[in-house]
């Protein structure tokens, strides 16, 4: 592989690596606007045709409408913990609630782009997405657990109970809910995925001598150095070690010998 074909596969590796993580910043700020959103509000759960009340609540407020020409009668507040129904709801707008502030913390680390190591970054915020991904679901799961309240059975039917909807019918705030969850573990997975897989300069040495490592694309995906060249060295026999030079040789020490006892 030549030069120029290095710094141009480079080139692409880095464009379609850095198209991908704007894909992936969007995508967690989608999710961050989806928890938002099924945090504040109360559509999680509503009447149908065939349910005795009218109304709809979420993770802790509760809306039902006793007559008809009025308005709709809330309660429960967020940030008044004894205002919400039952203790699966507490639980469930904790966990979702915190899903939001893991989330915006994850987009606060963003910043950390600028001064650290791009690859600490991705592996920091899919930790945190994959928290935030696990609240969301541990929320969606305990929530149907508060449905036997007599309010909302006042609401969905006197057969309502824990996990059993009764006459009511799920809406789209606790669908955006299941859907932020695949969001959340999706976003999680490609943030592992970019922290593996971002490129390294390629070894910028002359083409002839490079390694066996760098054809194979290895010095794109490590920081090791690459394999040691070894030159290869010819040697040649000595033409005196063989044959008559060798008798002689010898020969020239035992006559020496001889000399120095006379």
């Amino acid at each position: 592989m030549q030069q120029p074909q290095q710094d141009k596969y480079y080139q692409k590796y880095e464009k379609s690596s850095f198209a991908i993580g704007v894909m992936w910043g969007i995508f967690t700020l989608c999710f961050a606007i989806i928890n938002i959103v099924v945090v504040i509000q109360p559509q999680w759960v509503g009447d149908t045709e065939n349910s005795p009340g009218t109304g709809y609540f979420g993770l802790y407020e509760f809306c039902e409408l006793f007559n008809s020409g009025q308005v709709l009668q809330c309660e429960g507040k967020i940030n008044n913990f004894s205002t919400i129904l039952t203790d699966a709801f507490k639980v469930a707008t904790f966990f979702v609630g915190f899903s939001a502030i893991i989330i915006f913390v994850c987009i606060v680390c963003m910043i950390l782009f600028l001064f650290v190591k791009t690859s600490r970054v991705y592996l920091i915020c899919g930790w945190l997405q994959l928290f935030a991904g696990i609240c969301m679901f541990l929320g969606c799961v305990i929530f149907p657990a508060g449905w036997g309240h007599k309010n909302v059975q006042r609401l969905c039917g006197s057969d309502t109970d824990g996990y059993n909807i009764g006459h009511c019918n799920i809406r789209w705030a606790y669908i955006l809910a299941i859907i932020g969850i695949f969001d959340a573990l999706i976003l999680s997975l490609l943030a592992f995925i970019l922290a593996n897989r971002q490129a390294k300069e390629v070894f910028r040495g002359h083409p002839e001598y490079l390694t066996k490592s760098d054809l194979n694309g290895y010095a794109l995906e490590t920081e090791s150095k690459p394999s040691m060249i070894i030159q290869p060295v010819v040697t040649l026999p000595n033409p005196n070690r063989y044959g008559a030079s060798e008798y002689s040789h010898a020969s020239t020490k035992r006559s020496r010998k001889g000399d120095f006892s006379l």
